[in-house]
């Protein structure tokens, strides 16, 4: 019973919070915040999916880790930053 009264707390607040933010920022806000979610859930669930698919041999696995790692900066640094940036600054303009 405790439980479920936190749950509901817990979740008062996060959907109080959610409706405060996107009535103040705006839907480009919740816009913003699923793509930052999407990439953070593409990239690592795609970099655990393939790397425990890889046969058991550390070379390999080393090899893809670098490749990865250096792919995902490449394109979080060159693509996903600014236009992320571009959308806050929507959000800043109202």
């Amino acid at each position: 019973m405790i439980i479920n009264i936190i749950y509901l707390l817990i979740s008062s607040f996060v959907f109080y919070w959610l409706y405060k933010n996107t009535k103040k920022y705006g839907l480009i806000w919740i816009i913003k915040g699923l793509l930052q979610i999407g990439i953070l859930v593409l990239f690592i669930g795609g970099f655990f999916k393939i790397f425990f698919n890889l046969p058991p041999n550390l070379y390999i696995k080393i090899i893809f880790l670098v490749t990865y790692s250096w792919c995902t900066v490449g394109i979080n640094v060159n693509f996903m930053i600014p236009l992320i940036s571009l959308i806050d600054k929507k959000i800043v303009k109202k």
